[in-house]
């Protein structure tokens, strides 16, 4: 199966599922210790399913991973 796009934020995600999609970009928008503290921001973070973007997948990748534009 390929990935599909999910955008986290203003990031864009490729992966199977939204859940993958969030704990990969959420690093990147703020450091784990944050998060740690901050619970109702983590439920609160969103990987919306972005289909207009599926075309922008690496078709070789077999991994979930962050697209670099």
């Amino acid at each position: 199966m390929s990935l599909q796009a999910y955008k986290v934020e203003h990031i864009l995600v490729f992966t199977n599922k939204g859940t993958e999609a969030k704990l990969l970009a959420a690093p990147r928008l703020r450091p784990m210790e944050e998060w740690r503290e901050d619970v109702a921001g983590w439920v609160a973070l969103r990987a919306e399913r972005t289909s207009e973007f599926d075309h922008l997948a690496d078709p070789t990748a077999t991994e979930p991973y962050i697209h670099q534009a």
